[in-house]
């Protein structure tokens, strides 16, 4: 056994503590120094390591029996231990002695017996540190309890100045009612999310009348017994009690089992809109819209699909009495809304300069088959395509002819690419060999003479315009349409910039969606805010059960349905479908909800 003098001075407890303090020596030093010294077949050091490791966190509720249990620990060393730490929980309990600790709500209204008599409305803050014990009573407000008056900064800078770990809420109801009224909850609502923020958490809003008191914490835990704001060592607060208590629907689902078939006639050398590969396409779902749409919606002039990406859901409702209001962000997507919802061009003009492209031939390398041949395409097609691209420039007479060329390449470039539906990579095996081709797309210019077409960002737009029915289907995750389809939009635009990486993308800073990153909600939120519209329908899928975190939701169904709740009555309806995923997926549970607003 090493004797604790042939431990070095500098490392033995009682020289280290004269010569840095308490501070630097460890629990099992500082009991080491108490002890005084070892026993048989252990030094003191070595003794005090063991019994600290053996009680470990119960260490302050020993007692001498359990200590007695230790081999070569007497009778007398157990006492010097155990007086020790009597001594010192004495010093403690009498210095906190005049603490005023909060554990429920009894404990709150003995702070609070004065208020009720007030004949005003009193909103008091109880400020309190990390153990509960109260830090300051401070009265917030004096006179009726408004929303619009009640800013979270009053009670919340006092809160930071004190060093706050928690606060509580009390007011007065003079009329005698101790239950909330909305205004109440409004403002519970407000103060609880700002806590949130903040860092600083609301435990309890405590309502007291003259005879009874209303506590939101005892009745969101579905008591009325007085919970503690303590259970288990972890503070429960109202901001997590809402987010746990709350039901996931308050309104009930309705389960769609129809199923809808839908054969278009196709003419010879034409393609329509829904021939396109295009995540989230919503083409096989259409019915259900439209089912919804004819059942809620009565007599509408005006469809607004203000994140259209292919365009199907408003091209299903394009009529000569309809308006039509598309949009979409991406450029390869608004060149195709403006081909078949905006266009009234003469068709066999169109089909000659098709028939031109079709038949240009080139064996020469250009800036696409340089960046895209033998990856996303052969090589042949790829210089096609290129070689195609430069013609709509010299062909095109007008800006419609132009996106409708643009358009039908697009569409032409879907066929013969080699991916799984979308640009983010490429296929190792080079296997769609066969010819590009150009078609002609089948529009009815007759539908089209009151449509407005945009590429704006929704949030932008959403205040420019109105209509009967707002359509929106934002993208669901964290997985950005301009890093799916960068091809596409490189070669719509045709501006040639330089492109990086395996997959050959170019810049896309300037084409990201708000809706996939962490502030979807509040943008959600502020497009539903100024939206001037009669219907709104939400289509939103619950991504199932992934194991990639990108692909899931970015907008709880809670927030959805607060969001749309706050401009009226809301209907959920859902269908089971299984969404195109341009890839290898298997996710199950997978259902489409559309979420109807009948807009106050």
């Amino acid at each position: 056994m090493v004797k604790i003098k042939d431990i070095p001075k500098i490392d033995r407890p009682r020289e280290r503590f004269l010569q840095k303090g308490a501070d630097a020596l460890s629990k099992s030093d500082l009991l080491a120094i108490l002890l005084g010294s070892g026993i048989k077949g252990k030094n003191v050091k070595q003794l005090s390591e063991h019994i600290i490791k053996k009680f470990g966190k119960n260490f302050l509720n020993i007692t001498v029996d359990d200590l007695l249990e230790i081999s070569g620990i007497g009778q007398a060393k157990a006492l010097q231990i155990i007086s020790a730490i009597s001594l010192v929980k004495r010093f403690y309990e009498e210095e906190k002695g005049n603490e005023i600790i909060i554990k429920n709500a009894k404990d709150v209204l003995s702070l609070s017996y004065d208020l009720r008599d007030k004949k005003k409305e009193y909103l008091i803050c109880i400020y309190l540190n990390a153990r509960n014990a109260l830090i300051k009573k401070e009265v917030i407000s004096i006179g009726l309890l408004d929303k619009a008056l009640i800013h979270p900064r009053e009670i919340f800078y006092p809160a930071t100045e004190l060093h706050a770990a928690s606060i509580i809420l009390i007011h007065n109801h003079p009329s005698g009612n101790s239950l909330p009224s909305g205004k109440d909850h409004q403002i519970v609502k407000k103060i609880v999310q700002a806590g949130e923020i903040m860092g600083i958490p609301v435990i309890d809003f405590i309502i007291i009348s003259e005879e009874n008191y209303y506590s939101f914490y005892d009745k969101i835990k579905d008591s009325n017994k007085g919970f503690d704001y303590i259970a288990d060592g972890i503070q429960e607060t109202l901001f997590d009690l809402f987010e746990i208590k709350k039901p996931l629907y308050e309104v009930n689902i309705q389960k769609i089992e129809k199923s809808y078939f839908h054969f278009p006639k196709v003419k010879d050398n034409t393609f329509q809109l829904q021939n396109r590969r295009y995540l989230g396409n919503k083409y096989k779902l259409l019915g259900f819209i439209e089912d919804i749409v004819t059942e809620k919606c009565n007599g509408i002039k005006s469809f607004c699909d203000i994140f259209a990406g292919t365009g199907v859901v408003g091209e299903r409702f394009n009529k000569p009495e309809i308006k039509i209001i598309s949009n979409d962000f991406l450029f390869s997507n608004y060149v195709c809304l403006k081909s078949f919802l905006g266009a009234s061009s003469n068709v066999k003009k169109i089909a000659d300069k098709i028939d031109i492209l079709n038949n240009l031939k080139t064996d020469r390398d250009n800036y696409f088959s340089e960046c895209f041949g033998n990856t996303y395409f052969s090589l042949e097609n790829a210089r096609k395509i290129g070689a195609i691209r430069e013609e709509i420039e010299k062909i095109a007479e007008t800006e419609e002819e132009k996106n409708i060329l643009i358009c039908s390449l697009i569409y032409a470039v879907d066929k013969v690419a080699n991916t799984v539906g979308h640009y983010d990579a490429f296929r190792k095996a080079l296997d769609m060999l066969q010819p590009l081709k150009l078609l002609i797309p089948d529009v009815d210019y007759l539908n089209n003479g009151n449509n407005e077409i945009y590429k704006e960002d929704a949030n932008i737009l959403i205040r420019k315009i109105t209509c009967d029915v707002l359509y929106i289907d934002p993208p669901y995750n964290s997985r950005q349409y301009s890093d799916a389809y960068h091809l596409l939009e490189n070669l719509a635009e045709w501006k040639k910039p330089n492109v990086k990486g395996v997959a050959k993308k170019m810049d896309r800073s300037h084409i990201k969606s708000f809706y996939c990153l962490k502030n979807a909600t509040q943008v959600f939120e502020d497009l539903i805010r100024n939206a001037d519209c009669k219907h709104i329908l939400l289509s939103y899928n619950n991504t199932g059960d992934s194991k990639d975190g990108r692909s899931n939701a970015r907008i709880s169904d809670n927030d959805i349905l607060r969001i749309l709740e706050s401009k009226g009555k809301v209907e959920i309806f859902e269908k089971d479908y299984r969404a195109f995923t341009a890839g290898k997926s298997n996710s199950d549970g997978n259902a489409e909800r559309i979420y109807y607003c009948k807009v106050r």
